[in-house]
């Protein structure tokens, strides 16, 4: 099978890349803090209910239904195993071990994955501009996270999470560009959200249930940020463009994502930014100017 042809891009579809853009870009600090201090598969967990919980709720005041036909449940099941657990599995853990400016880096190799799963499995066909556009945010992920590469002895871990995490990512975009659904985005994100609920309340009994307890203030306001912004808006913008781009052009067009978790984390967390964080930059808005612009090469 050939690859999918991409929607042309509006105006609409421009404004919710910017929203998952902030939105994400500045969920990166906020993860790092709240499990540095609180167990990652639990605090995972209560984001994916808070999410579900307003998306829900915003299905119910729309009037909009979250059946799913049963010959579609299997489909969700398996986007949802790798768009939401084995991605939020690695990203969560990676991040309590790294930086949260190179993690979010780090994470964003997620087009590289969608290109190469795209051509392996639906034989998409490699064009110039999306090679060149992969190759310039490859090239900043490799920047930004050469300090991680550099200590790679004392975070092989968290590196090998966070890249793994980048994969599924890259895979599940793929899959999910590639599935017939014929339900709206809004139920698509709310099932996605309830399964992956679902996985990390079963990781967090089976494997942090000796550190449970309840969040206190800060670690609630974190949880709530994470799951209804990042969840219940983010989500719900991302997958209804991502359904409509190609995986690569969709993971690129956010690749702007990592660079506010980097600017986003000096600020809040105090981590530094070197010159190569600069010329990342620069890499990065060519990536999204390649495939933002409807000319080709």
């Amino acid at each position: 099978m050939s690859e999918l042809k991409q929607t042309k891009i509006t105006g609409l579809d421009l404004l919710l890349i910017f929203c998952v853009t902030l939105i994400w870009g500045s969920t990166y600090p906020v993860m790092k803090f709240a499990v540095s201090h609180y167990p990652p598969g639990i605090f995972r967990a209560f984001t994916f209910l808070v999410g579900a919980a307003c998306v829900g709720l915003y299905a119910h005041i729309r009037g909009e239904s979250l059946l799913i036909p049963t010959c579609e449940r299997w489909t969700i099941a398996k986007l949802s195993l790798v768009n939401m657990a084995m991605w939020h599995l690695g990203i969560i853990y990676g991040i309590k071990l790294l930086n949260s400016g190179r993690a979010a880096i780090m994470g964003y190799t997620m087009p590289v994955w969608a290109l190469l799963t795209s051509v392996i499995l639906y034989k998409a066909p490699l064009n110039k501009r999306a090679l060149l556009g992969v190759t310039s945010s490859l090239t900043a992920t490799v920047l930004l996270g050469a300090d991680e590469f550099t200590n790679f002895a004392g975070h092989p871990l968290g590196v090998i999470l966070t890249v793994s995490a980048a994969f599924f990512w890259g895979l599940g975009t793929t899959l999910l560009k590639h599935s017939k659904l014929s339900i709206s985005s809004i139920a698509l994100t709310f099932w996605m959200l309830t399964f992956g609920f679902v996985f990390f309340t079963i990781i967090g009994l089976f494997f942090e249930n000796q550190v449970w307890r309840w969040p206190n203030l800060l670690e609630w306001l974190a949880i709530i940020y994470s799951g209804g912004l990042s969840f219940g808006v983010g989500y719900v913008a991302w997958f209804l463009v991502a359904r409509k781009l190609t995986p690569v052009t969709s993971g690129l067009s956010i690749m702007l994502v990592p660079v506010l978790g980097l600017l986003s984390g000096a600020v809040f967390l105090g981590e530094q930014i070197s010159y190569t964080d600069i010329v990342a930059l620069l890499l990065i808005l060519f990536a999204i100017l390649l495939v933002l612009t409807p000319s080709k090469i």
